[in-house]
């Protein structure tokens, strides 16, 4: 989806998201949230998020936490967002990480062939 067919919400100050924008994001779609018509936020379901996605989003605050035209208040929220978004990534990794693990376990336990230590070791360069 792109920005031109995203759902955009306005949302008062010391607000959450309006339960309009949360069933939108439920729905698959990309909701960017906005404050006084610019945007401070996206949410949208993992697989809308890309990598590719997130790392716009990543630039796009980082650009908005150093501007010094915005206001400290939108600065730090900024910030606040760009830690929030780290710990997301972080996390999906954990789960990836912990998916694959699942994965091999599954396979041996399955009786599939696996590689031998050396051959990963070298595969990764250790």
């Amino acid at each position: 989806m792109t920005a031109a067919h995203a759902f955009e919400y306005e949302v008062p100050p010391h607000a959450g998201p309006p339960s309009e924008a949360v069933e939108a994001a439920e729905h698959g779609n990309v909701v960017y949230l906005t404050r006084q018509g610019q945007r401070v936020a996206a949410m949208g379901p993992p697989t809308a998020l890309d990598p590719q996605g997130l790392e716009k989003i990543r630039q796009y605050l980082g650009a908005v936490a150093r501007n010094p035209n915005r206001t400290p208040a939108l600065r730090a929220s900024a910030r606040e967002e760009l830690a929030r978004l780290d710990e997301i990534l972080e996390q999906v990794i954990d789960e990836e990480d912990a998916q694959a693990c699942d994965d091999a376990l599954a396979s041996m336990r399955a009786g599939e062939s696996t590689q031998p230590w050396s051959a990963v070791r070298r595969e990764l360069d250790l």
